[in-house]
């Protein structure tokens, strides 16, 4: 770990790049203390267990967001082995209000999601740390609406530098514009479909009930009017999931969790460096302003 005041031991740093993960739950209130203030970026996974059809762990974006968090931490490690790259404990919370008509679908509101963000936070603002990079893979507007909001409190009252990555990315139809050439729409695989089943396929496939290949392709528009404020069976999703999981791929799956490492490990070498961060497209903002807090 780098010492406060900047000065670095030349050997301890490239061991580093090869040293276990840091979590911060193995630290003393002392190491952390240690860690300098001006090169640690601290990572916060956090998406809530929700039902992912009936052949996807509950656990689907919970699992991704630490994964690929980690993940992102070692390529950090031996590209920059002057910072701290600090893990926090895995926060299984989240705004999934639309499928709690399955039992594993955990919801709370929109503002437990704003007061667990800043709450996490502050305590590391108190203390004058600067970085934190939020890894959520739950793209519901509610669910970001509470941590885009705990965001902005961040930067206003500690200046801290808080970025989400995955949101912009997913919502700017990054995936469409980069993903390999298929042979059919992607652009419909909203939950538990092709791309999540892919994703679990590569991460865990001993975590996939093997009755996804005898699913059908189910499709709704989730962003219609006509859909907001509805639970899934309300739309006739009986089986939890929108999309074609059958068609799952594990070199897909490999694909698209490198892809979220490479988003993360892109935005914290951003925020480190104070460039502009990629902002989430309009019309989400205009959705996460329209929800009530809930």
């Amino acid at each position: 770990m780098v010492a406060k005041g900047g000065k670095t031991d030349t050997k301890k740093s490239n061991a580093k790049s090869a040293a276990k993960l840091i979590k911060m739950e193995e630290l003393s209130w002392k190491q952390i203390d240690d860690l300098d203030r001006d090169k640690t970026i601290f990572f916060l996974p956090i998406s809530p267990l929700e039902e992912h059809g009936p052949h996807l762990p509950v656990g689907t974006d919970l699992l991704t967001s630490r994964d690929s968090a980690i993940e992102a931490i070692k390529i950090l490690n031996k590209k920059n082995p002057d910072i701290n790259c600090v893990l926090l404990p895995l926060v299984p919370v989240g705004f999934c209000k639309f499928n709690t008509d399955f039992p594993g679908s955990i919801s709370v509101s929109s503002k437990t999601v704003r007061d667990i963000v800043y709450g996490t936070g502050s305590a590391l603002g108190n203390h004058g740390f600067k970085y934190l990079v939020i890894c959520t893979y739950h793209m519901a507007a509610g669910h970001l609406k509470g941590i885009y909001s705990a965001m902005k409190k961040l930067r206003s009252k500690y200046n801290m530098n808080v970025c989400e990555p995955w949101g912009p990315y997913f919502h700017n139809k990054e995936v469409e514009k980069r993903e390999p050439k298929l042979g059919f729409d992607t652009s419909k695989e909203c939950h538990a479909g092709f791309r999540e089943t892919s994703l679990m396929k590569y991460q865990y496939p001993y975590l996939v009930d093997e009755g996804y290949k005898n699913l059908q392709s189910i499709y709704r528009d989730l962003t219609s009017p006509r859909t907001v404020g509805k639970k899934f069976k309300e739309l006739g999703l009986k089986q939890g999931y929108v999309g074609s999981p059958a068609r799952a791929d594990a070199d897909y799956g490999r694909w698209f969790f490198n892809e979220t490492v490479n988003c993360y490990v892109e935005a914290a070498q951003k925020l480190y460096n104070g460039k502009k961060m990629p902002d989430l497209p309009r019309n989400i903002k205009n959705a996460m302003r329209a929800l009530f807090w809930q």
